[in-house]
């Protein structure tokens, strides 16, 4: 069973500009959010940047160039300082995964767009290319972002609720992180993109 993407050159690079799309912008997304919630730290760890690599976990975006599956390095939040307290990381998440999904969106939406603004020149079909990839790359990027453990982004609930199990987390996270890239090459990333990706692909319809 092929558990990776069609990794034409093509196709590869379309998927590493969609990784440092997604991947940037989830990580501005999430201390952006932490910012307007109370807590500044993110900004001063310098993660409020369009830099990618002040976002970029290495395993992640490894990951994500090859299957779409991927996550950012996660932020250090001081849930005392953020508004609901305790709930205050989980609201982080949630804001930024829709900030993510509503990425996805915006980049479906704009190919019949490009389309009509620029026939259907080469230029036009690697847009339109690159915009349905960063698409569907947005979408998985949400999907496995919703597990709640670090180094995923629904992990950083455990920083309100649990300070302790957060920290541990943290503290193992290179290790979890392989797991997790283990998990999706062999098993997790043809499972979510068959039987989750398909059904939901009409969201973007």
């Amino acid at each position: 069973m092929n558990f990776f993407l069609d990794l034409s050159f093509q196709r590869l690079l379309y998927q590493v500009c969609a990784a440092i799309v997604v991947l940037t912008a989830h990580g501005v997304f999430l201390a952006l959010t932490a910012r307007l919630l109370g807590d500044r730290g993110p900004q001063y760890d310098g993660r409020l940047t369009l830099n990618s690599f002040r976002h970029a976990e290495p395993v992640g975006a490894l990951v994500m160039a090859l299957t779409q599956l991927g996550w950012v390095r996660p932020l250090v939040l001081d849930h005392s300082l953020l508004v609901a307290r305790r709930g205050g990381p989980l609201l982080v998440t949630l804001c930024a995964l829709l900030g993510s999904l509503a990425l996805g969106w915006c980049s479906w939406q704009l190919r019949p767009l490009v389309f009509y603004a620029f026939g259907g020149g080469t230029g036009s079909i690697t847009l339109i290319g690159l915009l349905e990839t960063t698409a569907r790359t947005s979408l998985a990027f949400v999907l496995i972002n919703l597990i709640p453990i670090l180094p995923l982004s629904a992990g950083h609930l455990w920083l309100g609720i649990a300070p302790s199990v957060g920290a541990m987390m943290n503290r193992y996270r290179l290790p979890i992180a392989l797991g997790l890239a283990l998990a999706i090459l062999l098993g997790l990333g043809p499972f979510v993109r068959g039987l989750v990706l398909g059904p939901l692909a009409g969201f973007f319809g």
